[in-house]
């Protein structure tokens, strides 16, 4: 049985249209902390969906923290 001869590309390179090699597109990167023995999750530094993931976790925590300091908490 012959093999067929096609290449299957992946779009690994951050860019237009391209998914970042590093959160394939996710915007979070699972990092294994071997002390502590547990994954832990992260923004991806290497591009823009990594950047609006840390944009979202910022505004979350100054609404939380906005709201303690309103209730006198």
């Amino acid at each position: 049985m012959a093999a067929a001869e096609k290449t299957i590309t992946t779009r690994t390179l951050v860019g237009d249209g391209a998914v970042c090699r590093q959160c394939l597109g996710t915007g979070t990167v699972s990092l294994w902390n071997e002390i502590a023995y547990f994954e832990d999750r992260r923004a991806c530094q290497r591009c823009d969906d990594g950047r609006r993931v840390d944009s979202k976790i910022s505004d979350i925590l100054k609404r939380a923290q906005l709201e303690e300091r309103l209730s006198g908490g």
